[in-house]
């Protein structure tokens, strides 16, 4: 596994869907917000991971890992963001969510996104 290449693809597309997420917030669109900041931070988990050389395949690979890293750094934040993420993604297809849900939940995942990537690459 190329790991450098790897954590680097994960933290451009992590990037990128916060990025759409913050366009999604400003046009008013939750949905589609809420499921990109879900993207931005499963990406920044995977970033993280791969720079350890550990593949993260599917959702319960995310979760488990995400379990395992938050006591690892004992940062209880890294979870808590998780879980508002994981929310976010189901909120795609329920639409239950008004905005400013939407908006307080980005604050905590924009910040631990940041932490997780700045983590993956001090790891590399």
């Amino acid at each position: 596994m190329d790991t450098k290449g790897e954590v680097k693809k994960y933290v451009k597309q992590s990037l990128r869907y916060l990025k759409n997420a913050s366009e999604f917030i400003d046009a008013g669109n939750s949905d589609k917000a809420g499921e990109f900041l879900w993207g931005s931070m499963a990406e920044a988990l995977k970033a993280v991971a791969a720079s350890g050389g550990i593949v993260l395949n599917n959702h319960r690979q995310i979760w488990n890992y995400t379990e395992s890293l938050t006591k690892d750094l004992g940062d209880k934040s890294i979870y808590d963001a998780f879980i508002h993420a994981n929310y976010l993604h189901t909120n795609f297809y329920e639409s239950e969510l008004e905005l400013r849900h939407i908006r307080r939940a980005a604050e905590d995942i924009r910040v631990t996104v940041d932490k997780l990537l700045r983590l993956a690459a001090k790891e590399k």
